[in-house]
């Protein structure tokens, strides 16, 4: 499995694979890391692939996937240049439970750690980002891309609790030691 996380699509395709020891299990909490202050959460849309492919076309490209969700990243931005190791770092990446992927295109309110956002998620990115992917590397089942879903960055602070809602759904609920 892959975490492949997209930072942009244009006009340059720019990938950062996290290993996936990054992803926080189910039910097991989030140990924030000691080193450094000010960590925050990146909210990104999580993909999950659900076939095999490589060199996929855009217009077949929601065959490939079925189920989103919603993610958060640790990162630590008063550290710039420790964005390499902390996209390498365990336990780094926690998402909630599976949506269906026909809610890929409606509006949804999603609220994480206070902060509320209006997201329109849109399927035709979702497509394309596929798509240039397969390109470079074979999709997996279980395979999961991340694409930015907002600028929000969302303060952390252990111990606690971190969540997200979508359209007043809580989707994940994570404890924060």
């Amino acid at each position: 499995m892959k975490i492949i996380r997209v930072i942009a699509l244009d006009p340059v395709l720019r990938l950062e694979f996290h290993p996936d020891s990054a992803l926080v299990l189910q039910g097991r909490p989030l140990f924030m890391p000691e080193e450094g202050e000010g960590w925050q959460a990146q909210i990104c849309l999580a993909v999950k692939i659900s076939r095999l492919g490589k060199n996929i076309s855009e217009k077949f490209a929601p065959r490939y996937y079925d189920g989103i969700s919603f993610a958060m990243r640790l990162t630590l931005p008063s550290a710039p240049e420790l964005a390499s190791v902390i996209a390498g770092m365990d336990s780094g990446i926690v998402h909630g439970q599976w949506l269906d992927a026909a809610k890929a295109s409606a509006p949804m309110a999603v609220t994480a750690g206070g902060a509320e956002i209006r997201l329109a998620p849109q399927a035709a990115a979702i497509d394309r980002a596929i798509s240039m992917i397969s390109r470079y590397t074979t999709l997996k089942i279980g395979d999961m891309i991340l694409l930015p879903a907002a600028d929000t960055m969302v303060p952390l602070e252990a111990p606690g609790r971190f969540g997200f809602t979508v359209d007043g759904v809580e989707i994940l609920s994570q404890k924060l030691v």
